[in-house]
């Protein structure tokens, strides 16, 4: 009978341990080092009909076939390794990017760098205190955000991330947390012999400074100060004949922000403005002056009482945009987050816009997702560029080629600035923890100046008379798989 006691008991905790295994450790211990292995394996293929953004005349009036249906296959491939050994810190992440199928996808990788990127996407090492918020220094290849993202995000949807070449500063004061960052967005040139770069013109390239300040007085509110300035003297490699494009080449932009946010109780908000100002020395004989300036607001509440635990949100922007009448007012959101703030189609930047949106998400089963929202978006200046969340010019109404020194036209070829109505669906699944599944839809029912856009672009089915006639509806449709460790 004791032996029967015995083999039962076993048996029955056999099954129970396996259920529940013990959790790995995240680090490993080497001696005095505590290591932590990352790895990310990502995979998205996505498809696009009639994109407002592909193919016709681009700004310098270079004539393309249209192109009604694009599709490519996206990989991206993270294997990193952190090492801590009290005060030190370093973390070393080797990314491969690839890009599979024809045309190349809206989102480029590096401008003229091509298709496949194998580089470090984090390579720092970091000087840290022991505290709960530890002051820190960090130098080198970083992923750095900002607030929300809206100014300095990781652009972590885009085929490859953004890092910055940079040093970074952090100090921590009771509720107050103060930081400083320097970052080279493009290298100087030409470099020398020892880099096999020795002709061109001599450029200082483009350098990003900024000073960030928070306080976090309740989780209801928090509030942080922004400072940026933007020093360019670019070798050009990013002009595509817009204007905006050209503001950015040579000059010296300066953008302070506000941001006031909360996250508590199921309430979810956040309020942003910003102003710049500074020289876009590229645009005219002895420059012009920039002056703009942009707002954006969001609250969301999850009511976790209903059945699905539903959540809502409404949120709205503003950019200002150019009247092509001396001062340069369009607002440039500097190295913003895709996807994140203005619909996942990626046509439409927080510059030269508006927009209001509603969202609604539900949880029908554990770890699965399914949201709808709905925006309608708008130009703030007819004569501005429209540009994409990727920051790239996607046209303008005047009809190309435009040069970006050009006077301002008589008349604007069209005063609409309706660009349309966006439709999202986005179901998100984990079957496995480190494992996410996820597709989305988009339908973007296309307003009075997308289509005056298209048309100058000649982006639409050519009639009988020669006249352009542009699709009524643009979509986008992905499927991504992303598996994830820790």
């Amino acid at each position: 009978m004791r032996c029967g006691v015995a083999i039962g008991a076993l048996l029955a905790a056999s099954p129970a341990a396996a259920q529940s295994p013990p959790a790995a450790p995240e680090k490993l211990s080497v001696g005095d080092w505590q290591l932590a292995p990352l790895l990310e394996v990502r995979v998205r293929g996505e498809y696009r009909r009639d994109a407002p953004d592909l193919g016709g005349a681009d700004f310098f009036g270079r004539q393309a076939p249209r192109v009604r249906d694009q599709w490519v296959v996206l990989e991206r491939s993270r294997l990193g390794l952190g090492a801590e050994r009290g005060a030190v810190r370093a973390q070393i992440t080797l990314q491969d990017a690839r890009a599979l199928g024809s045309p190349a996808p809206t989102a480029r990788f590096a401008g003229e760098r091509g298709l496949g990127r194998f580089e470090p996407y984090e390579a720092y090492a970091e000087m840290r205190g022991s505290a709960a918020r530890p002051n820190y220094l960090r130098l080198g290849r970083q992923a750095v955000t900002w607030g929300e993202g809206r100014l300095i995000g990781t652009a972590d949807f885009s085929p490859a991330g953004r890092a910055l070449d940079a040093a970074r500063g952090h100090v921590a004061l009771g509720n107050f947390d103060f930081e400083a960052l320097a970052a080279i967005l493009e290298v100087p040139g030409p470099l020398g012999s020892a880099f096999s770069d020795t002709a061109g013109p001599s450029t200082s390239g483009v350098q990003l400074y900024g000073l960030s300040a928070s306080w976090l007085f309740d989780p209801l509110f928090k509030v942080e100060a922004f400072g940026l300035a933007r020093v360019s003297r670019s070798g050009g490699a990013e002009l595509d004949g817009s204007r905006f494009a050209a503001s950015r080449l040579a000059g010296e932009r300066f953008t302070a922000a506000l941001r006031a946010s909360g996250d508590a109780k199921g309430w979810t908000y956040g309020a942003e403005g910003a102003y710049q100002f500074g020289a876009a020395s590229s645009l005219a004989i002895g420059g012009t002056d920039i002056s703009a300036w942009a707002a954006a607001a969001h609250v969301s509440k999850t009511i976790e009482q209903l059945l699905f635990t539903p959540n809502f949100r409404v949120s709205g922007s503003y950019a200002s945009g150019d009247d092509r009448k001396g001062v340069y007012k369009q607002f440039d959101p500097l190295l913003a987050d895709p996807q994140r703030f203005h619909g996942q189609m990626d046509l439409f930047g927080w510059s030269n816009m508006m927009d209001v949106a509603g969202r609604a998400q539900i949880t029908p089963v554990t770890n699965a997702s399914v949201a709808l929202e709905y925006r309608a978006a708008r130009l703030a200046q007819a004569r501005g560029e429209w540009i994409g969340s990727y920051l790239g010019a996607i046209g303008s109404a005047t009809t190309p080629p435009l040069v970006a020194t050009t006077p301002a036209p008589a008349a604007p070829a069209t005063s609409e600035t309706d660009l349309g109505h966006e439709l999202d669906v986005v179901v998100s699944y984990r079957p496995w923890t480190p494992l996410e599944l996820r597709a989305g839809w988009s339908g973007l029912l296309l307003g009075d100046a997308a289509k005056a856009t298209m048309t100058a672009h000649t982006r639409g089915s050519r009639l009988a008379n020669g006249a352009i006639s542009p699709a009524n509806i643009a979509q986008y449709a992905y499927l991504q798989a992303t598996l994830s460790m820790p």
